[in-house]
């Protein structure tokens, strides 16, 4: 537009339009404290989200440590329970009189009455 027809153009003061130039003025304060509410909110989630997803990758990782811990934990104690059980029949055959009398025999070369002792070279197996 030129300026003579700025210059025809008047603009209206009534009431009216000034009391629609203050709603429109509140509506968008309004709307910009909306939009910086929901930036705030969406930040706020965002990184509530990030914070449960580290923490919920870190209890992953322990939790596959602790699995495998616990694997050679399970290893490891059924290997002390074959032994205990080797050693308990160790025990056992070591409470029988025949048994201790068949080593002494063999490792310490002690007989029995009219028993003769033949002893090889090396060492005999067990």
């Amino acid at each position: 537009m030129s300026q003579a027809e700025q210059q025809r153009v008047m603009h209206l003061r009534t009431e009216y339009v000034q009391s629609q130039e203050i709603a429109g003025k509140r509506k968008m304060k309004h709307r910009r404290g909306l939009i910086r509410r929901l930036i705030a909110f969406a930040v706020i989630v965002g990184a509530v989200c990030a914070f449960m997803l580290s923490s919920l990758a870190s209890q992953g990782h322990q939790l596959n440590s602790a699995l495998g811990q616990k694997a050679v934990l399970e290893k490891q104690l059924s290997a002390s329970e074959q032994n205990a059980a080797q050693l308990k029949k160790h025990i056992q055959l070591l409470h029988d009189n025949n048994y201790i009398g068949e080593i002494v025999r063999r490792d310490y070369l002690l007989s029995k009455k009219g028993e003769i002792i033949f002893s090889k070279s090396g060492k005999s197996e067990h």
